[in-house]
């Protein structure tokens, strides 16, 4: 499934906590899904967590899970997502948007998929 890098938000080193003006960065995220969801209110959606490269393998997966449920929770709570339409998931350093070992902004992000097709076992469209 295609993946959408969430580029408006971005997460401090070592958070995964969002300032408010981040949260606000969702809006149109949450416009999109509400969309897809007045069409099929059966959609699901997968909120990917990223980290950059520095720290240790297992700090990183942990943090990537955290600033998924973070988005999560603020377009639940924020913006009215139903909670059964979101899926989280932490990949740590593993997918890297640029490929350094250094701290790196970029890398501490979150993606979203829609996942419904794969859960019906359709293939990709």
């Amino acid at each position: 499934m295609r993946r959408v890098d969430v580029d408006t938000v971005t997460f401090e080193f070592g958070s995964w906590e969002l300032a408010g003006d981040q949260a606000g960065a969702l809006t149109g995220i949450a416009q999109a899904i509400r969309s897809a969801l007045s069409r099929n209110p059966n959609e699901i959606f997968l909120i990917e967590g990223h980290t950059d490269a520095v720290g240790a393998d297992e700090d990183n997966l942990t943090l990537s899970d955290r600033r998924a449920e973070t988005v999560a929770t603020i377009l639940t709570e924020r913006f009215q997502i139903p909670a059964e339409n979101l899926t989280t998931q932490g990949y740590g350093e593993q997918y890297l948007k640029v490929d350094t070992q250094g701290a790196e902004r970029q890398n501490r992000r979150v993606a979203m998929r829609r996942i419904t097709p794969l859960l019906q076992g359709q293939n990709q469209q």
